[in-house]
């Protein structure tokens, strides 16, 4: 990556790569980039920041293809599957939205969806997620779960 020089100027000019003023090259080094240190900070400030939004929505893509892997299986019937079959079907165990040490048991959760794992199986695998309605299974409208805040009514007096 170079700075920007157009054809036809003269040389020894350039183009900041973050405002693309002029840089004249008098004074300093021959070689420069930006027109300023604080270009040069904005210019780099915003290019960890894509950086960073590509990892987020890598991260968010695999876990959106953990939840509907194991959606899939919750559909189908399956409360219980081995590691290995679970990986052949594009698992990464790598990724879950929470984990858990009960005891000696290891629970984990993708977004909605539950289960146990030991090191060769996963079971109890189980959706909490009821149509939408915002209710956890088995709570009365009283309270439930929605997008993992806890919601009370004032009929509950809890509030």
């Amino acid at each position: 990556m170079g700075y920007l020089e157009k054809e036809g100027t003269a040389e020894g000019i350039g183009y900041c790569l973050a405002c693309g003023d002029v840089i004249e090259y008098g004074h300093g080094r021959p070689d420069r980039k930006f027109c300023s240190p604080a270009c040069k900070n904005r210019y780099h400030n915003q290019r960890k920041a894509q950086s960073w939004r590509r990892y987020e929505q890598r991260v968010l893509r695999i876990l959106e293809d953990n939840h509907e892997i194991l959606d899939k299986l919750i559909r189908i019937g399956l409360s219980s599957i081995d590691r290995i079959s679970l990986s052949r079907l594009g698992y990464d165990f790598n990724y879950v939205t929470s984990y858990h040490k009960v005891g000696h048991r290891d629970l984990y959760s993708c977004f909605d969806i539950t289960y146990e794992a030991t090191p060769s199986r996963i079971f109890r695998l189980a959706s909490h997620w009821n149509g939408g309605k915002g209710e956890e299974p088995g709570e009365g409208a009283a309270s439930g779960m929605k997008n993992g805040v806890t919601l009370l009514s004032a009929a509950s007096g809890d509030l």
